[in-house]
């Protein structure tokens, strides 16, 4: 998971949620958090000590981050947002490093169309093949 450090997130287009956990714990910790406790419903104490269960499981600071729930149930949101976010950004990467869209499209399990509607949204279309491929047949 060394590659996650080097990724950035966009934490304004993950929900507020998401936002506070990325925020508190960084990218690669709270992948980890929210993939092992995505959607479980936890307790946030008004005064939380060391042995509450929400604390045990993500820490004194997760736990007075999310002081506004205090007193409340929390549900524990789900990751699919980061994680669509940094198979984006590894795909923008590795057309950069000269990966082929077809080599990604079979590790990614998605469609060249939407290889490529990333890439356009990344402003990283100029460095994937197809585009180093028209731009040859119009030097032909």
């Amino acid at each position: 998971m060394s590659e996650l450090n080097e990724l950035k997130v966009d934490l304004r287009a993950l929900p507020a949620g998401i936002r506070a956990f990325v925020n508190v714990l960084g990218v690669e910790k709270a992948i980890g958090a929210l993939t092992e406790q995505g959607g479980q419903v936890f307790y946030i104490p008004k005064h939380p000590t060391p042995t509450c269960e929400f604390v045990k499981v993500f820490g004194m600071d997760m736990c007075m981050a999310l002081s506004r729930y205090s007193e409340q149930q929390y549900q524990v949101p789900m990751l699919n947002k980061v994680l669509a976010q940094v198979r984006n950004q590894t795909i923008v990467n590795e057309v950069a490093k000269g990966t082929t869209i077809q080599e990604l499209v079979k590790r990614f399990k998605i469609t060249r169309q939407w290889i490529n509607k990333i890439l356009h949204e990344y402003n990283a279309y100029e460095a994937s093949e197809v585009y180093r491929e028209q731009q040859m047949e119009f030097k032909l």
